[in-house]
């Protein structure tokens, strides 16, 4: 979309300098040399502009590149904290564990060392010696269940003191592997941490290369990044609360049940089928030939975003005029630059399959008629495709 905008710029520079030269040119020229000479200049004009045309072009490309490598890497970041969050707790519970189990060990290591100590001190005396010592059958019989009560609480015991040892044998090696893990991730996190720091560092050359209008472009295309990634952050926190807490792993797209969000329209309308269409991409653009083209549900669920992306003097910015529905399995959907006050739902409101969201329109980081579709899982951007065949 961007790139539509610096292209849109650079046609209209180039109109107006060669309408410029034509007409100063045209009205210097009195003979046919003159005109060969205007035309000779007209043309090393266009080679000039063609020159700068390739180097914008290139710059904003490699700046869209290292914008799409720098959100790479910000996310495997904070998947690398999730992961190090998680191993952590699990340390956490298992010298919770170890502490337990070894107290438990304790105690039992103490009762058995008293029952050696009582037998130690009953002398010679045995089991059998106490049975044959009985007065009667009924003392016998008391005797024999007295001593099957014994019998079976060493037995027990020792049971017991051998599961608590398995157990804090277990929970040590959790502990240990866990430790091991964690430095890994650390790690892995200190050389994605760099990688960042190096992609910005040459991101922050690009710009720096910039002339005063590409950098106002430039601060549109990081406004959107740093909306992008706000509404990435509060659709990850809606996922892990509608999922009380846990990351949902959905089924193949085959079996999401889309239907196309706009009505009428399908895959061939999608102007370029694959995914990214260029670096940092986070959807797919549907054009759009004609006006009053409804937005509709790919699938039933709950409206989480209805909203417009406005800068401080109303106009509009990033996504624009857009929705997201949470599917409850995992999924959601974007749909975004949609006409203004447009908008048929709000936030709360469960839709269904093929429910109207809106009307297809060109507000915020576009420039023309399209609707920028997305589906995410847990709150980050998959490729649409596959879930719209």
């Amino acid at each position: 979309m961007l790139k539509k905008i610096v292209k849109s710029t650079i046609i209209i520079a180039i109109i107006s300098i060669l309408i410029l030269s034509g007409n100063i040119m045209i009205a210097l020229a009195t003979t046919q040399s003159d005109l060969t000479d205007i035309q000779n200049k007209i043309n090393s004009t266009k080679q000039d502009i063609d020159q700068v045309e390739q180097k914008l072009s290139s710059a904003m490309k490699q700046i869209q590149s290292l914008n799409a490598e720098i959100t790479e890497y910000e996310n495997d970041i904070s998947d690398l904290n999730s992961q190090i969050d998680d191993l952590t707790n699990k340390i956490d519970e298992a010298e919770i564990q170890i502490k337990g189990a070894e107290e438990k060990y304790n105690y039992q290591l103490e009762l058995l060392k008293a029952r050696l100590v009582a037998i130690y001190e009953t002398g010679e005396t045995s089991y059998l010696d106490v049975l044959l010592s009985s007065k009667s059958i009924t003392d016998f019989i008391t005797k024999y269940y007295a001593v099957s009560e014994i019998l079976e609480s060493d037995k027990n015991l020792m049971e017991q003191m051998e599961q608590t040892r398995i157990s804090l044998e277990a929970s040590k090696e959790l502990l240990e592997t866990s430790k091991e893990q964690i430095e890994v991730l650390k790690k892995n996190k200190v050389d994605t941490v760099d990688s960042l720091k190096k992609s910005q560092s040459v991101k922050q050359s690009y710009i720096d290369q910039l002339n005063e209008e590409e950098q106002e472009l430039n601060e549109n295309l990081e406004q959107f990044e740093r909306d992008k990634k706000a509404i990435q952050e509060e659709l990850e926190r809606i996922a892990r609360e509608n999922n009380g807490g846990n990351t949902v792993i959905p089924g193949s797209p085959s079996e999401a049940g889309y239907i196309f969000p706009v009505a009428g329209l399908n895959i061939y309308n999608i102007n370029r089928r694959y995914y990214p269409s260029y670096p940092g991409h986070t959807g797919v653009d549907i054009n759009i030939n004609v006006r009053g083209r409804s937005v509709i549900a790919a699938k039933a669920g709950t409206v989480v975003i209805s909203t417009a992306q406005r800068n401080a003097d109303g106009s509009y910015r990033s996504y624009g005029e857009y929705v997201v529905i949470d599917h409850h399995d995992g999924t959601m959907t974007l749909y975004a630059h949609m006409s203004p006050n447009t908008r048929t739902v709000s936030k709360g409101d469960e839709v269904v399959q093929g429910q109207v969201l809106g009307i297809v329109g060109t507000t915020g980081n576009s420039t023309g008629l399209h609707l920028h579709f997305e589906v995410r899982i847990n709150g980050r951007c998959v490729n649409p495709l596959p879930y719209l065949q």
